[in-house]
């Protein structure tokens, strides 16, 4: 076991502190980001390991088309509401290969299904994502975010009202 799944292990699950200092420790290491995606599928570790990936990219950093890959065939394996809303901020930096368009698609559905606002709203993000990388989305997702404009609570709307305007 490595320092980091160590570190990742422990946490106590509450403070994001912990995690950005897990992050100071460890983001230069050569294991870092091999050892954050395998811990992606682990359902004990993977608040953790998506909230450092998200933080990873947040501050500039980048991932190669397999890393993106890794990261995308591990949304299936999400089971916690946080794993999933740490990995749809994610996707504005993620390259979607044709071959994990599916899967994102199926990820996205049931995202927007969920009980959590927030969970929704990044995930109407993420279709809007899905038809930037994929242009046939378009008028599906532009007709999905006018529903949604309609239907949705406030503060999902405001997202999609956000969305829209960038577009």
């Amino acid at each position: 076991m490595t320092n980091l799944t160590a570190d990742l292990g422990s946490w106590g699950g509450k403070s994001t502190a912990v995690l950005q200092a897990v992050y100071e420790r460890h983001s230069a290491d050569a294991d870092f980001l091999p050892t954050i995606l395998a811990h992606l599928v682990d359902v004990n570790l993977q608040r953790a390991s998506t909230w450092l990936l998200k933080r990873h990219l947040e501050l500039g950093n980048s991932l190669s088309a397999t890393e993106c890959r890794s990261v995308l065939g591990s949304l299936a394996a999400q089971e916690d509401w946080e794993s999933k809303l740490h990995l749809l901020q994610c996707l504005p930096w993620l390259s979607v290969a044709e071959e994990d368009r599916e899967g994102l698609e199926a990820f996205l559905d049931a995202c927007v299904r969920s009980d959590r606002k927030f969970v929704r709203a990044w995930a109407y993000n993420g279709f809007n994502e899905l038809a930037l990388c994929f242009p046939q989305y378009r008028d599906a997702v532009d007709e999905l975010l006018a529903r949604a404009s309609e239907s949705e609570a406030a503060s999902v709307r405001t997202r999609i009202r956000n969305l829209r305007k960038r577009r």
